[in-house]
């Protein structure tokens, strides 16, 4: 009887830690989910490719964000000449702002 309560403890925690783990598990893909931008338009190296080149300038950062229910690449740029510039790309159509 002993040896049964012993097993009762050493396996209540392990039975515990199953759905909790699972539970865990299922938060983390949820936001790898909303946190994963994948737009349908144009990818986030493609407007970098297209600023650049349009601009004549060197891409020094680049991110995707939400802005409402539209996605956009926003893309900071600096000139030759030292200027910087913040350039907006909706990730749908691709127009600059």
């Amino acid at each position: 009887m002993r040896t049964f309560w012993h097993l009762v403890l050493v396996l209540l925690p392990l039975i515990a830690a199953v759905p909790s783990a699972n539970a865990q598990d299922l938060i983390d893909r949820r936001q790898r989910r909303e946190y994963r931008i994948q737009p349908s338009g144009i990818s986030l190296d493609q407007a970098v490719e297209m600023v650049q080149r349009r601009f004549r300038a060197k891409a020094v950062r680049a991110e995707t964000v939400r802005n409402g229910d539209r996605l956009e690449h926003r893309i900071r740029l600096l000139s030759a000449d030292g200027k910087v510039r913040n350039v907006s790309v909706d990730a749908e159509s691709g127009a600059m702002n």
